[in-house]
């Protein structure tokens, strides 16, 4: 069952086509791999997907039939889209645990009226709770109380999807969650990745380091130029032509998980 759909998509930042009439299911319950070369289209795609940008032409539907392009970003993460950024964010001088308290408000919007009907204080201690509860499974709970910007970067990464798990999705997208981190910290996180999956959540992924792509996801999806170039299993990106040649001109896979073929 398709869980979001993605029809006739386009993207134009003045005469540029950033996305061109892109075409894209993604199912329920998998990790799927949205890769490419620099400038792609990548980022667009999940921009749009969640209500940072407005798409220029084409729709976007969530559980078949209700439509979300245009919707603002605070509705469809309300709904249960929700995403990472490449630059993790998080509230530096908030502790570990705070940023996820915020967050749960942010989601919640708890209104005036339940605040005078005395439920204020009941849904802060289920937000307490549900929060200390996200950073323990995220393996947090030893830093609860430290502030966000004490911690390595690896840890700053896994706290911005504590962030995003606080707002409940059904769908996470993961913007280059691997970017910047030591091969431990990569380690670390694919675990976490895998964990999160195991919730029932399923994840789309942008990612530029394609070993972990590979390993992590179940389907892949190449962006070229704003369009869909192929899509299929890891095995069959790593040894598609089409691919190859998009990211490298030649016939060496390494980059893309693969091994070395001969000439």
């Amino acid at each position: 069952m398709s869980i979001i759909e993605v029809k006739g998509m386009s993207k134009h930042f003045g005469g540029l086509a950033a996305l061109s009439n892109l075409d894209l299911t993604i199912r329920e319950g998998e990790i799927r791999g949205i890769i490419g070369p620099n400038g792609a289209g990548k980022t667009t795609l999940f921009n749009v997907i969640s209500g940072v940008y407005r798409p220029t032409s084409g729709k976007i539907f969530y559980l078949k039939n209700k439509r979300i392009d245009g919707l603002a970003s605070s509705k469809i993460a309300k709904i249960g889209i929700v995403r990472t950024f490449q630059r993790t964010a998080i509230y530096h001088n908030f502790t570990v645990l705070k940023n996820v308290i915020v967050a749960r408000h942010l989601h919640a919007k708890e209104s005036i009226l339940s605040i005078f009907a005395g439920t204020g204080k009941k849904r802060e201690e289920a937000n307490i709770k549900k929060a200390m509860e996200i950073t323990e499974f995220m393996g947090l709970g030893h830093l609860q109380n430290e502030l966000a910007e004490n911690l390595p970067h690896g840890h700053q990464r896994v706290l911005g999807v504590a962030i995003a798990l606080a707002c409940e999705p059904k769908v996470l997208l993961l913007d280059e969650p691997l970017a910047g981190m030591t091969p431990t910290e990569k380690a670390q996180m694919i675990e976490m990745i895998k964990k999160v999956h195991q919730q029932g959540i399923t994840i789309l992924m942008v990612e530029h380091d394609m070993k972990s792509v590979m390993e992590l996801c179940d389907y892949i999806s190449v962006l070229d130029f704003g369009k869909l170039l192929v899509e299929g299993t890891p095995a069959e990106i790593q040894n598609n032509e089409d691919v190859i040649t998009a990211y490298l001109g030649t016939e060496d896979i390494t980059s893309l998980g693969g091994e070395k073929v001969a000439a």
